[in-house]
């Protein structure tokens, strides 16, 4: 009866602990999916797409640090809403944001693949051909802190065969980041897509 008793604590004390310390535990899932580099100063600042709340922000800052000289971004496909109007281009949006923070017109160079880039894996490509035509040796990429490790993954897979050194500089989204991504419906969906995009990316490349 003794070891009944003690195998079926065992359980009990293991959730117990496991709710007593689920900030913590939860926390560690959401920072696995960060990486943040060491600053130095780059020849571009390259701004992935996506929230401009925050991302045109954080690029803003560090170029008026004096980290780059040039914010680069890749434009975004056209999607449906778009074409018909119904509202702006995310890279477009992304670029007034950074006017509006004080970059000057001639420090920002937007990029236009064809058809545009539709995901991480697009925009490293099209950074690799402005670097080879501009002998770039060193890129700050912007994103948002539980994007950046897949976006190391990919920066630096697309970017292995040259000299370029990649550097994230990552932000938390507007309403949720790594250590409180369980707290919004949002960081929930955000977290739990950006682990199952992890592994597709190593995965397939």
């Amino acid at each position: 009866l003794r070891k009944i008793l003690i195998l079926l604590l065992w359980p009990v004390l293991l959730l117990a602990a496991l709710y007593v310390f689920r900030d913590s535990a939860l926390a560690a899932i959401g920072n696995f999916l960060v990486v943040r580099d060491k600053l130095e100063p780059a020849d571009i600042i390259f701004l992935l797409n996506g929230d401009p709340t925050v991302r045109p922000g954080h690029a803003a800052a560090l170029l008026k640090q004096g980290m780059a000289r040039k914010v680069v971004i890749a434009r975004a496909e056209d999607s449906e809403g778009v074409q018909f109007g119904a509202y702006p281009n995310v890279t477009d949006t992304n670029i007034i944001m950074l006017k509006q923070l004080g970059v000057p017109e001639g420090s920002i160079v937007q990029l236009r693949p064809p058809g545009g880039v539709k995901h991480t894996k697009d925009e490293a490509d099209a950074l690799l051909g402005y670097t080879r035509e501009h002998s770039i040796h060193s890129v700050i990429i912007v994103t948002s802190d539980l994007h950046s490790r897949r976006a190391r993954f990919i920066f630096k897979k697309v970017l292995s065969g040259s000299p370029v050194r990649v550097m994230l500089a990552p932000i938390s989204d507007r309403k949720y980041g790594a250590d409180n991504w369980w707290k919004q419906e949002e960081g929930l969906v955000g977290c739990q897509n950006e682990y199952l995009k992890l592994v597709y990316y190593h995965l397939k490349y």
